[in-house]
């Protein structure tokens, strides 16, 4: 079983607008986050834009400490498995 750190969730991509990106968790609910200006966007390991996740995308999302309504880094890639439904 994978342990994430407490300000990190991993979800699917619901959709990106501007800077928001939206995300369901593994019970559903949909975080609405503000991407930080110097927010790290990478898949597979390589540097990307929030625009390119797309719907459906499997991602962790790092939030920031103080703020889990800003986030600070999004990952996406193979390394990212799809959330599994928790009751």
């Amino acid at each position: 079983m994978n342990t994430t750190p407490a300000n990190t969730h991993e979800g699917k991509v619901v959709g990106v607008a501007g800077d928001k990106l939206t995300t369901t968790c593994n019970k559903g609910n949909e975080h609405c986050h503000t991407m930080a200006n110097d927010a790290k966007v990478t898949c597979d390991g390589k540097a990307s834009k929030v625009a390119d996740l797309k719907a459906g995308t499997c991602v962790r999302v790092t939030e920031k400490k103080d703020d889990k309504t800003v986030a600070t880094a999004v990952e996406s890639g193979k390394h990212i498995t799809e959330p599994v439904a928790k009751a």
